[in-house]
Formats: C-alpha cells, structure tokens, sequence
C-alpha cells in the first residue's frame, strides 16, 4: 500500500496539471456580474481566474494586454466592454460573452467567439401579455428590417397562436422613431421592445417608455433596468442561470474541443420576471394582477421580482 502512494500523488499532480486556465473578464464589478462568475466557476471544468477592466479605454486595453502575455484557454467575457476588448484583443483564443444587450451592434460573432444572448424569441414575452393583460390584442413592435425580419416573422406566428397581431413598426434610423410612433396611434394596445442593431440604444427605448405613458400603453422591456424606468414587466436572464450555462459552453470549447465558431449565440435557459407595481397602477390594472403576476411566475417556473 505503501509503494501505492506515490503513484496516486504523481496522478493527482498531473491531473490538477492538465485543468486548463480560464479567464473572467468584469467590465464592471457589478453584483449580477459576480452571481454570473459563480454559477460559471461552479460547472466549468477549469481553474478560473478574474480579470476587472478599470474604467477608460486605456486601463482596459492594457489590462488585455497584460492578459495576452499568458493567454488563457478561453476567455468569458462578461459585459459589452468585457467583450469588445477580448474581441479585439484575442484572434485566436477563444471568447464567451455574456450580459451583453443588444450584442448584434457589438459584431462579436467570429470564428473564435460566442455567446449567450440577453433575449430569446418572443414565446413568453407574449404568452405573458396573452395571459396577464387579456385585454391587448395588438402588439407593436419596433425594428428594422434590415437586420430583424426574420424575427418579426417569427414573432408574427408566435403573436398568431396565441390570438394576437403583431404590428410592426419600421425604422431604419432612429430619427424617424417619433413619426413611426406617430404613425402607430390607435394601432397597438401594447409595445414590446426588442433588440437590434437600429432599435438598441438608450434614447430608442427612453422614446418609446415616454410614447407609452402617454399612450397609456403596457410596455414589455429586455431587461430589469427598462423596469425600473417604466415598462410594466420583463422577463430577463437569471445571472446565476447565465453562469451555469457559460460554464457548459466553456466545457464543449475547452474540454469536447468544439470550435467556438461553430457555435451559435445560445438563447438564455433560466429567466426571471420583473415586474413594474407603479406602472400597473398607472395604467389601471385590476387589484388581481399582481396575483396574476405571481401565480404565471409559478406556472412557468419563473422567479418573481417586484419593484414600485
């Protein structure tokens, strides 16, 4: 038993050896962001360490270079700086961005990069309008064809099964949002917004919150932000859920040897509902509706988060 021992030593040495080295990258020190990094550490079969950007784009780009000194087998990128700087920085090793709104306009997608979207289809975006809000029936939506008509068709055949109309709305430049706004009065009972490379950014989505209070219009944001500033709910990625899934990505980049490349953006597995109080008084829902709220979140295994 004795002469055993070493053997066992020298095998667990070389297998703490061959764990690959993995590296986080934060663009900000953010507590989702931290709760994504331990669902990621928690599955990934790797040794993971942590990189922080500081704020400028000088203290970043340095702090990547330092980083490509002794590059890691793969880089998870959490947030749009995060993953900006690793694209630019890395050719070849390969990347996982993860909280990234709108990551269409970033033009992460390359042959050494992948990722989690912040939103998937449409299904239970309007499945919650069919059921919290019975009384809409026309969903508008705004977006460009140039880069989203294959969703909106989609949508279109969601919106179809569930008895609604999905009412789209064009723009091609976000200064023509306030005449396509125009153009949709008495047309829609509700607004989703959606991302693309046109309709994602601030001040589009700042526009249709305040086309929606005057309307007196629900509105279905993409993210818990968008709640706090005024739509009545979202339905957005648990950050511990995002972790989890980019440490299953990890493991097929790093461990099954898949190229990233080959991968599409993944569409985000655990989802929360958060959920505006104020805008729903606001817009005269029912007393019932945050019971309503509630009982969908248990229905569809959903956690709940409410704000006033």
């Amino acid at each position: 038993m004795m002469r055993l021992l070493p053997a066992v030593v020298l095998v667990a040495a070389l297998s703490s050896e061959a764990r690959p080295r993995v590296t986080v990258v934060k663009s900000a020190d953010l507590g989702p962001y931290s709760q994504v990094t331990a669902g990621f550490s928690a599955e990934v079969k790797a040794d993971v360490t942590d990189l922080l950007l500081e704020e400028g784009a000088d203290a970043a780009q340095k702090a990547m270079k330092k980083l490509a000194q002794d590059p890691p087998a793969l880089v998870l990128a959490i947030g749009p700086a995060a993953a900006v700087n690793a694209r630019r920085q890395f050719s070849d090793v390969p990347i996982v961005f993860v909280m990234v709104p709108y990551f269409q306009k970033y033009d992460l997608e390359s042959s050494n990069t992948t990722g989690i979207a912040l939103t998937s289809d449409l299904t239970l975006e309007l499945t919650a309008l069919r059921t919290l809000l019975p009384k809409v029936k026309r969903v508008g939506i705004v977006y460009d064809p140039r880069f989203s008509k294959a969703f909106i068709d989609e949508a279109t055949q969601l919106a179809q099964s569930r008895s609604l109309s999905l009412v789209g709305i064009e723009i091609d430049n976000p200064t023509k949002l306030d005449k396509a706004l125009a153009g949709a009065k008495g047309r829609i009972d509700a607004l989703v917004v959606m991302s693309d490379k046109t309709v994602g950014n601030a001040a589009v989505v700042e526009r249709m919150l305040s086309f929606s209070r005057e309307e007196s219009l629900p509105v279905v944001g993409l993210a818990p932000a968008q709640v706090k500033q005024g739509a009545l709910f979202a339905l957005s990625p648990a950050p511990l859920s995002v972790g989890l899934q980019a440490g299953r990505v990890a493991n097929r980049i790093v461990v099954e040897k898949v190229d990233p490349g080959a991968l599409a953006v993944a569409t985000p597995e655990g989802v929360e509902l958060h959920v505006n109080l104020q805008a729903a008084r606001r817009l005269g829902l029912p007393d019932t509706f945050s019971h309503d709220v509630l009982l969908f979140g248990a229905r569809q295994n959903l956690s709940v988060k409410a704000v006033e």
